[in-house]
């Protein structure tokens, strides 16, 4: 059996950790919608759904979303009773016949599911005319696995965003994309017949990033293509946006990364897949870096040397940003942005509120220092104003 056939019979290690991702957000981030009295729906579309289940018996993330609604539902803890959807489509209809063969077995109606076998064209149309049509009270997560990135571009992604209650997860090829991207762009250049070989290539890079951007003249890194795409979905700061990087290591023809991009209107939801990432990259929040066979008998130092450094550029950040007084919803959405969590930041104002004394926390309705450790870093309410003298 040869790569490519393996890789359709058996989840392969970067698939696996694609899946974990896709299914740790989701967990978290549905309890928050069902939670919120506004919201009367839920929509998951799943547009290049793939088999279902593996032969090696792991579930692929069509199953691992019904699974997680199942589980959902049947908490003991708590009834949720948001309606959700869940929409499949592959263009192999065996994919789709395995999933709903697997649904089918379950007796209890957790979701309402639909099935569809349209080509990437037709079900971005139809993805499209779906979410214009939501309603205020609606929203919507759209995981785009595609095969291969030649009919995705920049501005099919912000169509779909625009409406402002919609998510996307997207997973691409990244060092397919990187090897050949300098190559496309300079037979396109020169004029040369091989560009035709690359069209779709050029469409994808021209789509994403301007005619002086480093991509178009040089070669850049992978995880440096990485950055540059999540810096290009931002829309200069109109979308959350977050990536994902899964590292495949091949034993011919080097290291290869895989990549998921996370767009939202929405902050709670960056939140959300920012601690997901937290979760699975415990050290760097960044990306799946896991190798068989690798033992590191230095980890936990190595750990610990990753997480000081962290604490420092966090630092140096929260730092500048209060060279002027900021709210607790300005740190908040700055900590998001930066891409850490409300509880690095806690650490950081904890040891400057016992060591620091121009730093200071200010209630907004008394206007005297507020209790010590509560920084409310959240995006519910005005509580307190921070304040540090610089030096």
């Amino acid at each position: 059996m040869d790569k490519k056939e393996n890789a359709k019979e058996l989840q392969l290690q970067h698939s696996q950790a694609k899946v974990e991702f896709y299914g740790e957000y989701l967990k978290r981030y549905l309890r928050i919608l069902c939670n919120v009295d506004f919201i009367k729906q839920i929509n998951i579309y799943d547009i290049f759904c793939g088999r279902g289940i593996y032969k090696d018996g792991k579930k692929g993330s069509a199953i691992t979303a019904f699974d997680i609604i199942k589980n959902l539902r049947n908490d003991k803890n708590k009834v949720y009773k948001t309606p959700i959807s869940l929409f499949f489509n592959d263009i192999k209809t065996n994919y789709t016949d395995n999933i709903k063969e697997y649904i089918d077995k379950v007796k209890n109606c957790y979701c309402n599911v639909e099935y569809s076998n349209l080509d990437t064209e037709d079900i971005i149309k139809n993805i499209l005319y779906k979410v214009s049509k939501t309603n205020n009270n609606t929203r919507n997560l759209i995981f785009i696995d595609p095969y291969g990135y030649k009919k995705i571009s920049k501005d099919k992604l912000f169509n779909i965003m625009e409406n402002g209650k919609t998510e996307i997860i997207l997973f691409l090829p990244i060092s397919q994309i990187q090897r050949f991207s300098q190559k496309a762009m300079v037979e396109k250049a020169n004029k040369s017949e091989e560009a035709q070989k690359y069209i779709r290539l050029i469409e994808f890079i021209e789509s994403f990033f301007d005619e002086n951007h480093n991509i178009r003249n040089k070669k850049v890194s992978q995880l440096e293509y990485i950055r540059h795409i999540s810096d290009a979905l931002k829309l200069d700061g109109k979308y959350f946006v977050t990536s994902y990087h899964i590292y495949r290591y091949k034993n011919v023809g080097g290291e290869s990364y895989f990549a998921l991009f996370f767009m939202s209107s929405n902050i709670k939801g960056f939140e959300k897949v920012l601690e997901v990432k937290w979760k699975l990259d415990e050290s760097n929040g960044q990306g799946f870096n896991k190798q068989e066979d690798q033992i590191d008998m230095f980890e936990s130092q190595n750990k610990e040397t990753v997480k000081e450094r962290h604490y420092k550029k966090l630092e140096s950040i929260l730092k500048c940003e209060l060279k002027t007084p900021k709210s607790n919803l300005e740190m908040y959405e700055i900590i998001l942005r930066n891409e850490y969590l409300p509880k690095h930041a806690n650490e950081i104002f904890k040891k400057w509120q016992n060591e620091n004394n121009n730093f200071k926390v200010i209630d907004i309705d008394s206007k005297k220092e507020a209790r010590k450790n509560s920084f409310y870093l959240t995006d519910e309410h005005h509580k307190v104003n921070f304040t540090l003298e610089q030096k």
